[in-house]
């Protein structure tokens, strides 16, 4: 729906970092063995934040990803904005490709009013709180999930 896997593994993977700051640049090799991510994919990933001028990263020995000054200030809306673009305040529940106000699907007036609440608490929530509470984190940030099973046609 809202928050998709790549999104997730971004929260995760800035997080981590806010979290646990380091002088050094961190692999992103270390860091998707910490967070239980596919290596590839999560360097993949980290090329929006490091556009976005939220990360730096260094290439060659000695090199990796490191946070820039103030990223602990970045925003979940705004992590989500990164990641899922404009489609975020547009997203349909019913995944049709077209609904808003003027070409609603059945559900657009009980969904949007819980979407725009949804991504106002989201832009309440900074990656640095997150990083300081003391609760766990919640089970669909922190859970490992099964590698998907290939279909295999007769």
């Amino acid at each position: 729906m809202i928050i998709n896997r790549s999104t997730q593994y971004t929260l995760q993977a800035m997080m981590h970092l806010v979290a646990h700051p380091s002088d050094k640049p961190v692999l992103a090799r270390e860091l998707a063995e910490q967070l239980h991510i596919p290596p590839h994919f999560l360097a993949k990933l980290l090329q929006h934040p490091c556009r976005a001028g939220w990360l730096s990263s260094t290439r060659g020995r000695g090199g990796g990803f490191t946070l820039a000054p103030g990223a602990e200030n970045i925003t979940l809306l705004e992590v989500l904005t990164l990641t899922r673009g404009e489609r975020v305040s547009r997203e349909c529940l019913l995944g049709f490709k077209e609904c808003d106000d003027k070409t609603a699907c059945v559900m657009h007036q009980h969904w949007k009013p819980i979407k725009q609440e949804l991504l106002g608490q989201f832009g309440g929530y900074t990656l640095a709180q997150l990083a300081k509470s003391r609760k766990p984190l919640p089970g669909w940030m922190t859970e490992k999930k099964p590698a998907r099973s290939k279909k295999i046609s007769p």
